[in-house]
């Protein structure tokens, strides 16, 4: 599939070099990916919203092209990454749109500068808090996460770098053990979505691994994020996935937590999807519902 783009660059000042590519033309989007992925995840979105709004596709600080973050990763520091490109692009007050690591991204952003945000759209992130033991992301190698992650606050870049070949070498792996085919049908057959154009794009574009994302991964790990959704006080809209008929233990932690949500008097606006964690790719969820939500009034 060819994909319509008005302009791909690297951004780059004294603190930070962005990747971005970006699809229309109007009022300005940021979309940032999941973890993985480079900002072309987006690009079901960004083409639906193409006649209106501007979006850029941002790779994140480290997992694509745009260059990592230093040191200790906090919500701040997050959220000042994001604000050097919106001042670098002399875009005062934006529309978000971030799934699961990128949503956490834009959460941060939206608390720490709610004067610089229009609208916050949530895909599948905030409501529930990253697991202490995230097996769907790193498998039975997450049984360590805990422990390594006291390694990384203890000796940062020294202790990551140790761990590195581990997940470089799983990539590998992986990359020589299937074809491209096969990596599409496997993970749209893990993550419940049917294959579609978009889905090849993104699998095609993932991010590159680098040291610097995976100090993002250990700060996304250590992210209080239910408590900091808490804290937003922006127009936001939480797409989430129910995770019914897919995963019992999910579908009863997701209604657990998004009740208690409801019970604060949160400027949330909730959209149960029927599915799993990749929302925007799911068929229960509506691009024309978006466009209406991005065009509209709170």
């Amino acid at each position: 599939m060819q994909y319509n783009i008005n302009e791909v660059r690297k951004i780059s000042n004294n603190s930070y070099e962005y990747f971005v590519e970006k699809v229309g033309f109007g009022k300005p989007i940021i979309f940032l990916p999941a973890g993985g992925f480079s900002g072309i995840e987006g690009l079901n979105i960004a083409e639906h919203l193409k006649g209106d709004f501007e979006t850029h596709l941002v790779d994140l600080p480290g997992l694509g092209k745009s260059n990592g973050l230093e040191g200790n990763i906090t919500s701040l520091k997050l959220a000042n990454w994001m604000k050097d490109y919106l001042d670098r692009m002399k875009i005062e007050k934006v529309n978000l749109i971030g799934h699961s690591l990128g949503g956490a991204v834009s959460l941060a952003f939206a608390v720490h500068y709610p004067q610089r945000v229009e609208k916050l759209i949530l895909l599948d992130q905030g409501h529930k808090p990253f697991p202490r033991v995230p097996t769907s992301e790193f498998g039975l190698f997450a049984y360590a996460f805990p422990i390594l992650n006291i390694g990384v606050k203890l000796f940062g870049e020294r202790f990551l770098s140790k761990l590195a070949p581990f997940f470089t070498q799983e990539d590998e792996q992986e990359s020589n053990e299937s074809s491209f085919e096969n990596e599409v049908k496997n993970f749209c057959e893990r993550v419940n979505v049917k294959e579609n154009q978009y889905v090849r794009i993104a699998l095609k574009h993932q991010a590159d691994f680098s040291l610097k994302g995976l100090n993002l991964m250990f700060g996304y790990y250590n992210l209080n994020l239910p408590q900091l959704l808490k804290k937003v006080d922006v127009p936001t809209y939480l797409y989430y996935g129910t995770f019914e008929n897919l995963d019992e233990k999910e579908y009863r932690k997701t209604i657990h937590f998004i009740h208690k949500l409801k019970n604060h008097n949160l400027p949330i606006k909730y959209h149960s999807v029927q599915g799993g964690h990749y929302v925007h790719w799911n068929e229960d969820f509506s691009l024309s519902d978006l466009e209406e939500v991005m065009k509209n009034a709170y």
